[in-house]
């Protein structure tokens, strides 16, 4: 299949458009310029490794390469930072470290001057209760657009990009109890497909079976309807969009276990507003990976710099007049995206 970073050379030309095309374009002045990272999963720890024990995972030295990759920025004067999820790991909540990591983490961006834009993971949900993450740092910001209580959000970066963070563990079992309003919801989820005894094992799951992990989990309908209400107000203003989320939504750019239990109703409606979508970027699956669906729509795993061992894996994107190019460091690579509208395409 060829999804994954290691095999991912040829995309560092985009089709018909070479590295020195690349060049002669970023030679001019960008609109926007932001970075990217994913799954930073800072722990005050001993080196570790993942469930399957197949991968290592560098607890401390992950916050080092946060700070080089902040310091990056810095020199380039991003405009803004997308993280992606993951922010610490959950061994921070096991140590009673949670709360201290978190803000060691946090405190990494503060010389950036540069606002940071956060969706959550996983092990935010093993750190924190739903409620304890609204009420912090890692909430929507001022001056987002979201509905009351939710953690998806819209903000526009540039009069002509338009971001839209979802909430990929809306419907969870994680960091909630019982009484919390989708909790049957994923429940019934996971019950009707994993009969394993831990709701984290895919043993018997075969194919796309393999998302419906406990650590993994879905946005509601409402989530969805709101989704498809943001891109269809993006593209009446000419706005070209970036979705992010924690968790990919197409099988061909991360592994199957690692997918949004209900990606497919999130694809159909990326697809519909293929006129105003680039590109969907996510993390959580820390092999990174990258293909564009049926509709054209990039989409972009983020390699987790927690389990990195060639470099420092983050983007830098530059907003040009036709094109957004993320240039990839570490193993991730350079890919160029024609914008759907133009800068200085807008409607008077």
């Amino acid at each position: 299949m060829g999804h994954y970073f290691s095999l991912w050379s040829r995309f560092v030309y985009r089709e018909g458009l070479p590295m020195f095309v690349m060049a002669e374009i970023a030679d001019r002045l960008p609109h926007y310029k932001f970075g990217l990272i994913a799954d930073v999963q800072y722990a005050d720890s001993e080196n570790g490794f993942n469930f399957t024990r197949t991968n290592e995972r560098f607890y401390r030295r992950s916050l080092t390469l946060l700070k080089e990759a902040v310091q990056h920025w810095r020199t380039e004067r991003v405009d803004s930072v997308l993280q992606l999820g993951d922010i610490i790991d959950g061994k921070c909540r096991v140590e009673e470290k949670s709360e201290v990591c978190l803000q060691r983490v946090l405190n990494q961006f503060q010389d950036l001057q540069a606002d940071v834009y956060h969706v959550w993971g996983n092990h935010e949900l093993y750190n924190f209760e739903r409620n304890v993450l609204m009420a912090s740092d890692l909430a929507p910001k001022s001056g987002c657009s979201f509905p009351p209580d939710c953690a998806y959000y819209s903000v526009v970066l540039h009069p002509q990009l338009r971001l839209v963070a979802l909430d990929c563990y809306e419907v969870s079992l994680l960091g909630v109890d019982n009484s919390y309003k989708y909790y049957d919801e994923a429940w019934n989820t996971l019950d009707a497909v994993n009969k394993n005894d831990t709701w984290n094992s895919p043993e018997g799951l075969t194919g796309l079976e393999r998302r419906f992990l406990k650590y993994n989990g879905g946005c509601s309908t409402r989530q969805v309807q709101w989704l498809d209400q943001e891109l269809a107000d993006a593209r009446s203003k000419n706005q070209n969009v970036i979705v992010i989320g924690h968790l990919p939504v197409l099988e061909s750019s991360a592994h199957a276990a690692n997918l949004l239990w209900n990606f497919d109703e999130v694809l159909r409606v990326l697809s519909l507003h293929k006129d105003s979508m680039l590109c969907y970027c996510s993390g959580h699956d820390h092999d990174g990976g990258y293909d564009q669906d049926e509709a054209g729509n990039h989409h972009i795993t983020f390699p987790g710099v927690i389990e990195a061992t060639d470099g420092n894996p983050f983007g830098t994107a530059h907003l040009h007049d036709n094109q957004l190019i993320i240039y990839g460091n570490g193993n991730v690579p350079n890919i160029c995206i024609d914008l759907k509208y133009p800068i200085g395409n807008a409607p008077s």
